[in-house]
């Protein structure tokens, strides 16, 4: 059971990360604080709240900003990040004990976004004339100042494959065996999505340059 009353939105996803800030636990134990994310999972699988409260404040601005980079959308970003967390903590039990915490929460990210764009596609209202998803319009400024605006731009031209290859590895800070493990592909087919990632990027960094 949660140690804090959840409440469920319209869409019956608990707003876990509104409620678990709300609840404002404050947590003092300094050996918590210096635990790694993999033993913070363990003690949260085991019962203690107060690991989940740093869980989420470690790994969420990773998790954000690779939803971010996915839906391209700050406020789908942002309910992707809260079902996310839902989902990890109805998974909890499934947790392999030892194993790299990030990447299993990326994946269930991915999923996460898999899903509701899958949901998306057979709401036929939300279809263009041709058949396919528009893509989702970004707002300006929203993907913050860490990056160049050109380079957010020419990341985001990318072919989705190469985008989610950089992305894991160079901004998430994935291994090649971690992010490979995330997209279901060998460590080598990555890396070579990676290098032909980097090479696309070059391209349209230079195409934005000359405009």
């Amino acid at each position: 059971m949660w140690p804090h009353s959840v409440e469920l939105s319209a869409s019956g996803e608990a707003s876990l990360v509104t409620r678990w800030l709300a609840a404002g636990a404050v947590v003092n134990d300094t050996p918590l604080r210096a635990a790694t994310l993999e033993e913070l999972m363990e003690r949260y699988v085991d019962g203690d709240s107060g690991a989940f409260d740093l869980l989420y404040q470690r790994s969420s601005p990773k998790l954000f900003g690779y939803l971010l980079r996915l839906t391209r959308n700050r406020e789908r970003a942002e309910d992707l990040l809260q079902v996310t967390f839902a989902k990890v903590h109805r998974a909890r039990g499934s947790y392999l004990r030892g194993a790299p915490v990030l990447p299993w929460f990326i994946a269930i990210a991915r999923r996460s976004f898999l899903d509701e764009r899958r949901s998306a596609k057979v709401r036929t209202e939300d279809l263009s004339p041709d058949g396919t998803l528009p893509e989702p319009k970004g707002e300006g400024g929203e993907l913050g100042n860490d990056v160049t605006e050109a380079l957010e731009r020419a990341l985001g031209s990318l072919p989705e494959a190469y985008r989610e290859a950089i992305v894991l590895t160079k901004i998430t800070g994935l291994s090649l065996a971690e992010a490979s493990e995330v997209l279901g592909a060998t460590p080598t087919a990555l890396k070579l999505r990676v290098h032909r990632g980097y090479a696309q990027l070059r391209e349209r960094l230079e195409e934005f340059k000359r405009r």
